[in-house]
């Protein structure tokens, strides 16, 4: 028996489910000379008025890694730098 392809649904980029009447609407505010009204985006990095300034770190790993830790990020449903900062964290309290 032939297996049906589920249809992917539309997506923002904050994850939300866009609907026929969600597109609608948002055509309509485009089409508009009203001007168009942006979400909000998420803040990216440490919280306002935090008085802990965190340094970033660039590294090259090589690219099986780097897939392996992605894979286990979206597993724990983590992020890549968590996990890296935790694995650095365990490597430093070894002696």
């Amino acid at each position: 028996m032939a297996t049906v392809k589920r249809r992917k649904l539309p997506r923002t980029w904050s994850g939300k489910v866009v609907t026929d009447e969600a597109a609608d609407r948002l055509a309509d505010e485009i089409e508009s000379t009203d001007g168009i009204k942006w979400e909000r985006r998420r803040p990216v990095g440490p919280p306002r008025g935090a008085d802990l300034i965190v340094p970033r770190v660039g590294l090259r790993i090589p690219s099986d890694l780097r897939a392996a830790i992605q894979d286990r990020a979206n597993r724990e449903r983590r992020t890549v730098s968590d996990l890296t900062r935790e694995a650095l964290e365990k490597l430093l309290r070894e002696p």
